[in-house]
């Protein structure tokens, strides 16, 4: 029978069975146990009550408090314990001397070790030292051809033809920038000793 479909009495026979389990683990008070929620099942589906609560007895109602204050103090009491192994682990790691840092960079060692080793990579590795020969060759091919020699004495002679011009016109600008300096201002004459 699915859990929806529960008799009323079924579903306070479990609430009983529940609270029974509750009062049996009050005497364990050290361990730390983390149950599983109890889930209520839900009242079977009549055209009339599918929009209306189901209402809880006081009973009940205090049982599922006295559950969810139990609860939040063991998640409060687990945090606590986990932030103290946390500061303790943060200890550990300080007087190793591994530093957040380090920890990143034998994380990233480790990633790429493992993705090196793999058969996908090595096939490619392959792949690409095949293609890189290739193109060695066919570069040094390329070279060695006349019409690439006849391209570069050209571009050379290009080059050069370039840099004499650009020489020669910064050459004439320069001489004209101080032509005018020279001319335009008068020239001290020289300081002669008064005999």
């Amino acid at each position: 029978m699915p859990k929806g479909n529960k008799k009323p009495n079924e579903t306070k026979e479990d609430i009983e069975k529940f609270a029974k389990e509750l009062q049996g683990s009050d005497s364990d008070e050290d361990a730390v146990v983390i149950e599983q929620p109890t889930v209520q099942p839900n009242p079977p589906h009549n055209d009339n009550s599918s929009n209306k609560k189901v209402e809880l007895s006081q009973a009940e109602k205090d049982l599922l408090r006295t559950e969810l204050d139990k609860t939040e103090e063991e998640i409060s009491t687990l945090k606590q314990v986990l932030t103290a192994r946390q500061k303790h682990a943060a200890d550990l790691k300080r007087k190793l001397g591994l530093s957040p840092l380090s920890e990143l960079s034998q994380d990233l060692n480790r990633s790429l070790k493992t993705v090196t080793e793999t058969e996908a990579f090595q096939k490619t590795a392959e792949v690409a030292a095949a293609t890189s020969d290739t193109v060695k060759e066919k570069w040094n091919d390329m070279r060695n051809s006349s019409l690439f020699k006849s391209f570069e004495s050209k571009l050379g002679t290009a080059y050069n033809s370039a840099k004499m011009a650009a020489s020669t016109s910064i050459d004439h600008l320069a001489g004209a920038a101080r032509a005018p300096s020279q001319t335009g201002t008068p020239v001290a004459e020289e300081a002669k000793p008064i005999s």
